[in-house]
């Protein structure tokens, strides 16, 4: 048995199905690995950097491992823009890193790099593997360390080490089943209780933390008569239909869910990390629970931390909080969130604007269109707004993004990981122009294996959302516009499947066509360049920084 055939083995024991990375030299023998192994499939991609993307969507979509390779020197460095988003998300992912042969290292040899260094800040677990007697242990550890905290490990292994000879042993799994849950302190429940008693307007705001315990979440929000405000990364668990949902937060939320936030007396947060301070409450009585110790307090100072599992928490308030009946609270905020679902609602009507194609109007024709378990990959930029915003979600259906690295060009290599971990579900990937440039040759890749993502690309042929950024700070738009090919006739040159549409009329007919297509399929949909996204409540700062980059553009200045 090989070093790398020993590693098989560990990854096959967490049902890790599929490699993503580029051929290399130093990285030949775990190629040659795999290929005698039935289990693991090596998944070449046209970049590293959307190998590590698609590991870290099936990662976050699953909860379960999984694994990207790169080659000594390059390969492993194209690995780390997705790996970064692994750990911001907090994806167990893997990464394999070739080295050079052991006999090379330290002498600034061809294509060598520092690579234990280069990968400290990303990799909660790292290990360079130098010598047989360290497997399987760094293995399983490695593996285990990523499942466990659900940050990336890396395993660096020099090109002569991972064809030699090791002796088979036992391995130990650790699975995401076997996960314990972070129970609560009786003083904390007994103060958490007190705290909700005594408050006449609740509100819960709710992250990925709460999806263990997602089938308390609606339970609670009637019980206490409380609406749920949810970040991005929850969007997809809690219905929209709802009456007890209020929306998003922040600048791609919704004004019911900044009523919510900001007129509760008491606002329990469960499960999330939500970064922006400005958009908390600071007036009212907050509690965080969190099976993260180290991020409670963080953003809203003065909570009352519980360090817990949500759903144990979540379970514990349904049995022992007093049911609330008096719904004029949540009344107040759905009227709030009516009125923004009636603008949203006219903004994305198709038939807005004659000649020109409303980008709201095709996240939600999409989302109409789309299978009841449909997964939805959305890229960094003003697609995001449409997405968080546009894109009505069915129970059942699932949502992700580059939600806290916010990096471009997720979408499509997301998709390939999604189409992978889940093959008889329906991807479909929201990308930008700007996001689809970065890595589009990875559209080949879906080719290659006849993955029948769907690829729509919202074509306004700029960076909208930095031009707009730009813009907030009073400064006039520059070099945000883009010089974009013709994306269908690309797509059809790469062996994929090609739509094109700029006209209102045509747009739900075109993606009809395109989600009936039997392979990969590319949608480019001209939408309105004009379109801006506007936040749930705007600053006098962003109105004034607005109003002056408009001028100074219109006066080129």
């Amino acid at each position: 048995m090989k070093l790398y055939d020993q590693l098989l083995e560990v990854l096959e024991a967490h049902g890790v199905r599929s490699v993503y990375g580029v051929p290399g030299d130093a990285i030949n023998p775990f190629i040659e690995a795999m290929r005698e192994h039935d289990a693991v499939d090596y998944v070449h991609v046209a970049h590293e950097e959307s190998g590590a993307f698609a590991a870290s969507a099936a990662a976050k979509l699953t909860g379960r491992l999984q694994v990207c390779a790169g080659t000594v020197g390059p390969g492993a460095i194209h690995l780390l823009n997705g790996l970064y988003d692994a750990k911001k998300d907090r994806a167990p992912v893997l990464a394999i890193l070739g080295q050079v042969p052991t006999e090379f290292l330290g002498t600034d040899y061809h294509q060598e790099v520092n690579l234990p260094a280069l990968f400290a800040d990303v990799a909660g677990y790292l290990a360079e593997v130098r010598n047989v007697a360290q497997m399987p242990h760094v293995a399983i550890e490695a593996c285990n360390a990523a499942v466990a905290t659900g940050r990336p490990s890396a395993l660096v292994i020099p090109h002569d080490v991972g064809s030699r000879s090791v002796d088979a042993r036992p391995i130990t799994v650790f699975s995401p089943d076997d996960a314990g849950m972070v129970v609560p302190p009786p003083a904390a429940l007994d103060a958490l209780h007190a705290r909700v008693r005594d408050a006449k307007h609740i509100a819960l705001f709710v992250g990925e933390g709460v999806r263990r315990g997602a089938d308390h979440l609606l339970p609670l929000a009637e019980h206490l008569s409380a609406p749920i405000v949810h970040a991005l990364r929850a969007k997809d668990l809690v219905p929209e239909s709802s009456e007890l949902s209020a929306g998003g937060l922040g600048l791609l939320g919704s004004r019911g869910g900044v009523k919510a936030m900001h007129e509760c007396d008491l606002l329990l947060v469960l499960g999330t990390d939500f970064p922006y301070r400005d958009w908390y409450n600071h007036e009212c009585d907050v509690v965080q629970v969190d099976t993260r110790a180290e991020v409670l307090g963080r953003r809203r100072p003065g909570a009352l931390a519980v360090h817990a599992d949500a759903a144990i928490v979540m379970r514990w308030l349904l049995e022992h909080a007093e049911a609330r009946d008096d719904r004029r609270w949540l009344a107040s905020v759905q009227k709030t969130r009516k009125a923004w679902d009636a603008e949203l609602e006219r903004q994305e009507a198709i038939d807005r604007s004659a000649d020109r194609i409303h980008p709201q109007a095709v996240a939600k024709v999409l989302g109409e269109l789309a299978s009841d378990d449909a997964i939805f990959t959305c890229d960094t930029g003003e697609v995001t707004v449409w997405g968080a915003r546009h894109l009505h979600l069915r129970p059942g259906q699932r949502f992700t993004c580059s939600f806290n690295l916010a990096s471009m060009a997720y979408a499509m290599p997301a998709a390939i990981g999604a189409q992978l971990a889940f093959p008889d579900r329906q991807v479909i990937s929201l990308s930008g122009d700007g996001g689809f440039n970065m890595l589009m040759g990875d559209l080949l890749t879906a080719v290659k294996y006849q993955l029948p993502i769907r690829v729509v690309v919202f074509d306004n042929h700029k960076l909208g959302l930095i031009k707009m950024e730009q813009e907030v700070e009073g400064y006039p738009e520059t070099e945000t516009d883009l010089k974009n090919p013709n994306y269908a006739a690309l797509a059809k040159a790469m062996g994929a499947e090609g739509f094109h549409v700029r006209e209102p009329g045509q747009l739900r007919e075109v993606l009809g066509e395109a989600l009936a297509a039997d392979g990969p399929a590319l949608v480019d949909v001209e939408i309105d360049p004009d379109e801006l996204t506007m936040p749930p409540k705007v600053d006098v700062s962003q109105a004034f920084g607005f109003g002056l980059a408009k001028f100074r553009e219109l006066v080129n200045i």
